[in-house]
């Protein structure tokens, strides 16, 4: 089995009888115009796609789920190559590509299936969106698991149950999203040290031959968004966190192509990668994109209201919005720092300008980032990893309670009956906003008690 590192979350194993490549993003910027690759990837598309016959993407986040590579995999192989991906209720990825005109195999949760006679494949739903892989020739076993932050000792003993010992184990070693605003460094080193702990309950529970670092060879490359650069782990963090943890690192740059099992100079590789993070600071950023005045977010948010009303009921988002307590839908002060704009924002009552002055502002973004929120369902989901806001913790907790809706109906929920009796769901969603909150207020009281 040969392992190739190609960038970021994408792999390519090969074995004696088949090529699999993993979550290919490759090139151009994903999040609306928030990340960018660290490191430019050095194949070409026709030289990744040469041999490849099955294409596994683990979610539909765009650093995993390329629209654009897979409109050139559509247009130049879609006679050869499957797209492998998890079994959804909505199964909107697997028509999206059947769209495109890819044949689409969806795999059962934790259910093994062939690709052919030599390879077999275990694909598990994590969480809301998120999947793991176990891939195995019938001598070594890759398993990739990507974003799953799988770190609960229960969860971490039921997959070793499943899996066994992997040869090698895949995962993502920093974090991919906002963590607190400027002045709040502290929530992100922790954030930054919660990923290394990550990695050590899942190299202890494991018990993988080796362990690769990655899914994190980005840069918050947007001027917005760059300060979310200083608390970042390294692979170097992340090659001694799984080295302390009884596991063998390899850390691969991109490009590098691994026989597993053999001997790497992941040393070489790691002194590459930390002329990289040294620069980090020199990198190009991107502008926020162009404005968006009051009468084209009021245009946007027309349709933004007429879709969520169409995927959930109205009535009972009215009576959620009338329990104070639970802070469901209230109106939202949002200043938009590009066009010196304050506005109050509400699902049920629309949008509309205040005077300046009037109130204390919830968040503030450029206008561009909340027209992109009103126009996209997975809008709120890309502002939140893309990081291009401030707020306090009570801001992001009162935003997220107003617009984490469409996150909801991309994951294929609804605000109905069903989702309230459907304790599961509601139980992860308090205890993801209520975990996220506790670490902000704490990094913001550690970063105030730090001297200046």
């Amino acid at each position: 089995m040969k392992l190739t590192f190609v960038n970021h979350a994408c792999c390519k194993i090969t074995t004696r009888t088949t090529s699999v490549l993993f979550d290919p993003w490759i090139e151009g910027p994903a999040f609306n115009a928030g990340w960018d690759l660290l490191v430019p990837t050095p194949y070409s598309f026709d030289w990744l796609m040469e041999d490849v016959s099955f294409i596994w993407i683990s979610h539909e986040h765009p650093d995993h789920f390329s629209h654009r590579f897979l409109a050139r995999v559509a247009e130049r192989h879609a006679d050869k190559v499957t797209i492998l991906f998890q079994e959804t209720r909505d199964r909107r990825v697997a028509n999206y590509c059947r769209s495109l005109g890819l044949k689409v195999r969806e795999l059962q949760d934790r259910v093994r299936a062939p690709l052919n006679h030599e390879v077999m494949v275990t694909c598990g739903n994590f969480d809301f969106y998120d999947s793991w892989l176990l891939l195995s020739d019938g001598h070594e076993s890759v398993l990739n698991l990507n974003d799953c932050a799988m770190r609960d000792p229960a969860d971490l003993t039921k997959l070793a149950a499943l899996v066994g010992t992997p040869t090698v184990l895949l995962t993502q070693f920093s974090y991919a999203a906002w963590k607190g605003g400027r002045d709040n460094r502290e929530f992100r080193l922790d954030a930054a040290r919660a990923k290394l702990a990550t990695l050590d309950a899942q190299a202890r529970a494991l018990h993988p031959r080796f362990a690769l670092p990655f899914a994190s060879m980005i840069y918050f490359s947007n001027v917005e968004n760059s300060y979310l650069n200083d608390g970042i782990n390294t692979p170097r963090d992340a090659a001694m966190a799984l080295a302390a943890a009884g596991t063998q690192p390899v850390v691969l740059f991109p490009g590098e192509a691994w026989e597993v099992g053999a001997v790497h100079d992941t040393e070489m590789s790691l002194r590459r990668y930390d002329s990289h993070y040294a620069a980090i600071g020199d990198l190009p950023l991107r502008p926020p994109g162009e404005s968006a005045d009051l009468a084209t977010l009021s245009q946007g948010f027309a349709a933004y209201s007429e879709r969520v009303f169409k995927r959930n009921a109205k009535s009972l988002i009215w009576l959620l919005s009338k329990f104070r307590f639970l802070g469901a839908f209230q109106p939202l002060v949002i200043r938009l720092t590009d066009i010196d704009l304050l506005l109050s924002f509400s699902l049920l009552d629309g949008i509309s300008s205040l005077p300046a002055g009037a109130a204390v502002p919830d968040v503030s973004m450029h206008s561009s980032s909340l027209l992109f929120v009103l126009q996209n369902e997975f809008g709120f989901d890309t502002l939140t990893v893309n990081g291009r806001f401030e707020a306090t913790p009570e801001g992001f907790a009162k935003m997220t309670r107003a617009l984490a809706i469409g996150s909801l109906n991309a994951m294929g929920l609804s605000i109905s009956l069903r989702l309230l009796f459907n304790v599961h769901v509601v139980v992860i969603l308090l205890r993801r906003l209520r975990g996220v909150l506790a670490r902000l207020k704490g990094g913001a009281a550690a970063q105030s008690a730090s001297p200046s």
